[in-house]
């Protein structure tokens, strides 16, 4: 057993983030594509320093007097859990020492996105607030926490019931499918609703999975290769908990929520629904559609910042 936490510091810098302690804010946008982490510094009143290293691409500055930071993480829950390991890390260690830091207030951390829909209603083009996060990934099961709520549990145990009863009984792979859920902070989420509302922009609120994968984990056909679940979307569309169902999906929320959770930061969702159930491989131009879930995001964290 170690009682010395293994932090991997190169050149007085962080491993994979490339960062010095004062190199990020308290207050983060996390993208998936590191060409957002562009677009969303763009909206800030001064950028102090940008840092890429490897695939991750980040941005600190000030937005509206908050000190900000963006990061690009590149996609999948894998990128995601080494970004909010490393800046937790960056803000609640000493580099040198090692050492954690006491009486660090929590990092607040909200994730721009983009994300299919689920529902057969869905708009392509309006956006997605997450409230729960179902990760069909297994990066968040190495951090183990008790069950934030019931609710939680119930998605969990409908979740699995549904997918596994979708799977062929001549699979290998059948009742191996074993997700767990995660919950966004109310507060983020609240902020993102009322700015959302205040934008008059439609958007819907739920939970939303986080695929490990773009094509087999989202059922896409590839002639040549089997998909162990035929219409994994449809399925998910099944689950409904007191009117809680499945929004949309994407491939990072469920391990941002899961972990910030187990650190005491607040942490939430808004992602741009581009493309339906039905037509999956028809997206539309998000560059374009992107653009409200950026300042809705923006935004939500002045509101926060208003109440604190």
């Amino acid at each position: 057993m170690f009682n010395k936490s293994e932090i991997v510091i190169v050149d007085d810098k962080l491993y994979h983030l490339g960062i010095k302690k004062q190199d990020l804010a308290e207050n983060i946008f996390i993208v998936g594509d590191p060409a957002r982490a562009i677009r969303v510094s763009k909206e800030f009143d001064r950028i102090d320093c940008k840092i890429t290293n490897r695939e991750y691409l980040t941005f600190t500055g000030s937005y509206q007097g908050i000190p900000v930071s963006v990061i690009g993480t590149g996609i999948g829950t894998d990128n995601v859990e080494i970004a909010l390991v490393e800046a937790y890390i960056a803000h609640e260690f000493d580099l040198v020492t090692g050492e954690k830091q006491p009486d660090c207030p929590p990092l607040t951390i909200i994730r721009l996105g983009t994300s299919g829909g689920i529902q057969s209603d869905v708009t392509p083009g309006s956006l997605a607030i997450s409230s729960y996060a179902l990760g069909l990934d297994s990066t968040g099961i190495y951090y183990d926490q008790p069950l934030e709520d019931e609710t939680l549990n119930r998605i969990e145990i409908e979740a699995s019931r549904i997918l596994n009863s979708a799977i062929a009984n001549s699979s290998r792979f059948k009742g191996k499918i074993m997700p767990y859920a995660s919950k966004a902070s109310t507060e983020v989420t609240n902020a993102l609703i009322n700015q959302a509302k205040a934008s008059k922009i439609e958007f819907q609120t739920g939970i939303t999975v986080s695929s490990p994968g773009f094509y087999g984990p989202s059922s896409r056909f590839i002639d040549g290769l089997k998909n162990t679940l035929p219409d994994i979307k449809g399925s998910l569309s099944k689950i409904n908990i007191d009117g809680l169902k499945v929004h949309n999906m994407e491939m990072e929320s469920s391990l941002m929520f899961h972990l910030c959770y187990q650190l005491g930061y607040r942490a939430g969702t808004i992602c741009t629904v581009i493309s339906g159930p039905e037509d999956s491989d028809s997206i539309i131009d998000y560059k374009a559609a992107i653009s409200n879930t950026i300042q809705i995001g923006l935004n939500a964290l002045v509101e926060l910042k208003k109440t604190d």
